[in-house]
């Protein structure tokens, strides 16, 4: 998205929160750790159990998602947008070497993460969802934190 000049003014020295603002300048300092959801695992028609982890790692510099598990092994360069109470994982580029992905196209909101009073994570599933189950759930409280 294109920041014009009071924008760009008032997100770099008024600290004001505005949709265009990355988001170390937001209020989102509560959200700054890593995360990981593992989804249920699915037996294979060969007997095996497949599986697949989530982590996503939310700095003030980087944001990264990474899927590992069945014939995958993905990371993902994202942004993180939102406030205090609910985030959107932003789809920004492929990092995994040789990966070639069309789906997704920069600023594609991938999914949510809402935080509950009593701390409870609820995620949305929007471009991206679970890929074990043929029927994922549109939201879940997949995701917890773990630093």
């Amino acid at each position: 998205m294109k920041k014009t000049i009071p924008q760009l003014f008032f997100c770099s020295f008024a600290g004001l929160t505005l949709t265009s603002c990355s988001h170390k300048e937001k209020n989102i300092d509560n959200w700054i750790g890593n995360y990981s959801y593992e989804e249920t695992p699915v037996k294979a028609n060969a007997g095996y159990s497949m599986v697949m982890e989530w982590s996503l790692a939310i700095t003030k510099i980087d944001d990264t998602l990474e899927i590992n598990g069945q014939q995958t092994d993905i990371e993902i360069l994202t942004k993180i947008e939102g406030d205090t109470n609910t985030i959107a994982v932003i789809y920004d580029s492929i990092l995994t070497i040789g990966y070639v992905d069309a789906t997704y196209k920069k600023g594609d909101t991938l999914f949510t993460l809402s935080k509950a009073k009593n701390g409870t994570l609820t995620t949305n599933w929007i471009a991206l969802k679970p890929f074990l189950s043929d029927n994922p759930p549109k939201e879940c409280s997949c995701f917890f934190q773990t630093k």
